[in-house]
């Protein structure tokens, strides 16, 4: 365990989790192209055309951003069709090894969990409630329906969830796999912990900012329990 950890959870007083990657692949069932494929279909049965860019793109967040430059009418459909993909979704994500670990580990030591991301809420929620994990979280903050501008990096959401458990966001700690996320962090004043879930990433996300870096979700769970 790198020695950092520990020293981070005993100076936080709540853990935000981002959701897809150190809660669930949520797209391991249904994959992310899929869903930017079937975006991009409606965009064009909308009449729009799709910038090259856009074209090319396979991930629906990157679809729905660019949406908001390029047709932002559509914003509306887009997020209401790209909500119902990330429900269906949810329903056949994978939970990733080592988060219900962490979310004992919080309880244990009393540190409240806000989910934290660019999902929606209802996907988000879905998937706490079939994996039985909805009563081990203080809350969820999705990302700003109908402004794709407010998702991470900007702070908002890490913002909200610190309102929501009450906690100075000096004293949060966000855990995230994108660079996304360790900006978020940054824009926000909470520390961050650069959950390396790929080949490359760790050196790539320690550049982005993060304050730790490790590949295990259940390194993070100990080093919970060793803060006490």
């Amino acid at each position: 365990m790198t020695g950092e950890l520990p020293e981070i959870f005993r100076q936080c007083r709540a853990v935000l989790l981002d959701f897809d990657g150190p809660v669930c692949s949520v797209f391991a069932g249904l994959p992310a192209p899929v869903v930017a494929a079937r975006l991009k279909q409606l965009l064009q049965d909308e009449g729009a055309e799709l910038p090259q860019d856009v074209a090319e793109l396979d991930d629906p967040l990157k679809v729905l951003r660019r949406t908001a430059v390029f047709a932002p009418e559509l914003v509306d459909k887009v997020e209401s069709a790209f909500i119902g993909h990330e429900t269906e979704a949810a329903e056949c994500a994978e939970i990733t090894p080592g988060v219900r670990e962490l979310l004992a580990a919080c309880a244990e030591v009393d540190r409240p969990v806000v989910i934290v991301s660019n999902n929606s809420e209802p996907a988000i929620e879905r998937f706490l409630d079939l994996a039985e994990l909805s009563g081990q979280v203080a809350g969820v903050v999705g990302r700003p329906i109908g402004n794709p501008a407010e998702m991470k990096p900007h702070p908002r959401s890490v913002l909200r969830a610190c309102e929501m458990v009450d906690v100075p966001p000096g004293e949060a700690v966000l855990v995230g796999d994108s660079d996304f996320d360790m900006q978020a962090a940054a824009n926000a004043g909470t520390r961050s912990i650069a959950y390396a879930n790929e080949h490359g990433k760790a050196a790539s996300l320690a550049q982005a900012g993060a304050d730790a870096v490790t590949e295990s979700m259940r390194e993070i769970a100990e080093a919970v329990r060793a803060s006490r």
